[in-house]
C-alpha cells in the first residue's frame, strides 16, 4: 500500500493531544482557564485516530479488493495481531504495576481488578457496559471501539461506495446518537457513569464514518493547490475555535463530531497540498509509534508525576511547570514505545501475515484436492 505520510503526521497529533489532556489535568485552577479548557480537548486525539483507522481501512480494503470481496478471516486475524499483542503485554504490565504502586504508595487511578473487567478487556468488549467501561488497560475504551467497528466493516465495506452513502450514514448516525443520549441519559445503569453514553460505540460510530466519508471524497473528487491550502487553514482555524470553547463531555452537543468534522479537512487538505510544517519528519515518526506511546504514557506520567510533580510545582510557575512534565512524558514514552514496537508490535503483525498465509496455502490446497 502507498506510504502516505500526511496519515503518520495525523496519528502523531493525535497522540500528542491525548499526553497534552492527561498531563493538563494535574494543573486545574493553576493556569489560566481558557489554556486549561483548550489543552483538556486534546482527549479529541482519540477521534483523529479513528478517523484516520476508517480511512487506511478503507484506504486498503479498496486498493486490493477490487471486486468489493475479501477475505474476512484474513482481515480479523491481520487486525488481531496488529492491535492484540501490544494490548495484552499492557495489560499485563498495568496489572503488575497497580500491585506495585500499591506497595510504593503511588497514586494511580487504575480500577481493582475483578473477573468481569478481566474477561472484558481481553475480548475488547469492555465499552459495552458502564461497569466494564475503565478497563485494566488505561484508555482501553478507544480499543474496544475500534474492534467493535471492526465488525461493521464486512457490511459497511459493502453498502457504503460513494460519497452520498457515506454522508447519509454520517447522518444517521449522528442523529441516532443524539436521540439514545436523550433517551438513556437518565435511565439506570448509564446514568450511573456519567460519562458512558460518551464513550461507548453509538456515540463514536458516527466519527469511523467521517473517516470512511473522506476516503470516498478523496477518490471521486480532485481540488486545485489553492483549495486544499484552504481546507488545511480553515481546519486548523475550526480546531482552535472548538478548543477555546468549553468542555462539556456530557453534553447533547456532539461536539466531538464537529472535531470530526475539523479533522476530516484538515485531512483533505494535507492529502492534495502536502505542508513540510504540519507534515515532517519527526512528527511521523511519533505517528507510527503512536500506538505504543498510547498504551505506555499513562505508567510514564504516573512516574513523572510521582517523581517530578512536588517539586516542580514548589519551584517553578505552573506553565513552565507544565511544559517540563507534559515534554518529558513524551521523551520517555517515544522511547518505550520504539522499544515494544519493535520488540512486540512489528513482530506481532509479522507473525499474523504468516498465520494468513498459512491458512491461505491450506485453503488453496484445499479447494486443489
Amino acid at each position: 500500500m502507498q506510504k502516505l505520510t500526511y496519515l503518520d503526521a495525523l496519528r502523531g497529533y493525535a497522540i500528542l493531544g491525548v499526553i497534552l489532556t492527561h498531563t493538563i489535568r494535574k494543573f486545574h485552577g493553576d493556569i489560566p482557564e481558557t489554556l486549561y479548557q483548550f489543552g483538556i480537548q486534546g482527549s479529541r486525539g482519540v477521534q483523529l485516530f479513528f478517523i484516520v483507522s476508517a480511512f487506511t481501512l478503507f484506504y486498503s480494503l479498496e486498493k486490493h479488493s477490487s471486486s468489493r470481496q475479501f477475505s474476512i478471516p484474513d482481515f480479523y486475524i491481520k487486525r488481531f495481531f496488529r492491535i492484540a499483542p501490544m494490548f495484552y503485554f499492557a495489560l499485563l504490565f498495568y496489572m503488575v504495576f497497580d500491585l506495585v504502586s500499591d506497595v510504593l504508595g503511588i497514586y494511580s487511578s487504575y480500577p481493582e481488578v475483578s473477573m468481569h473487567l478481566i474477561l472484558s478487556t481481553i475480548t475488547f468488549t469492555n465499552v459495552l457496559h458502564p461497569d466494564w467501561l475503565f478497563s485494566l488497560v488505561p484508555g482501553g475504551w478507544s480499543i474496544s471501539n475500534e474492534f467493535l467497528f471492526y465488525l461493521c466493516i464486512p457490511f459497511l465495506f459493502y453498502w457504503i461506495r460513494t460519497p452520498r452513502t457515506a454522508y447519509i450514514f454520517v447522518a444517521v448516525s449522528v442523529v441516532t446518537s443524539v436521540a439514545l443520549h436523550s433517551v438513556l441519559g437518565g435511565v439506570s445503569p448509564f446514568s450511573e457513569v456519567k460519562s458512558y453514553l460518551f464513550y461507548w460505540f453509538p456515540n463514536q460510530l458516527s466519527i469511523f464514518l467521517m473517516g470512511i466519508t473522506l476516503f470516498f471524497v478523496g477518490k471521486k473528487y480532485t481540488f486545485n493547490l489553492i483549495a486544499y491550502q484552504s481546507f488545511t487553514a480553515l481546519s486548523i482555524l475550526c480546531i482552535l475555535v472548538l478548543g477555546l470553547t468549553p468542555y462539556d463531555m456530557s453534553s447533547l452537543m456532539p461536539k466531538h463530531v464537529l472535531f470530526g468534522l475539523a479533522f476530516c479537512l484538515l485531512a483533505l487538505g494535507l492529502s492534495g497540498a502536502p505542508n513540510r510544517i504540519l507534515d515532517n519528519r519527526p512528527i511521523q515518526f511519533i505517528g507510527t509509534i503512536s500506538f505504543s506511546i498510547y498504551l505506555v504514557h499513562f505508567f510514564v506520567l504516573d512516574m513523572v508525576n510521582y517523581v517530578m510533580l512536588d517539586t516542580l510545582t514548589s519551584s517553578l510557575i505552573p506553565l513552565n511547570a507544565l511544559l517540563i512534565v507534559f515534554l518529558t512524558t513524551l521523551l520517555v514514552s517515544i522511547l518505550f514505545a520504539y522499544i515494544t514496537y519493535r520488540l512486540i508490535e512489528l513482530p506481532g503483525i509479522r507473525l499474523g501475515r504468516i498465520l494468513i498465509q498459512k491458512l491461505g496455502f491450506n485453503r488453496t490446497k484445499r479447494k486443489a484436492a
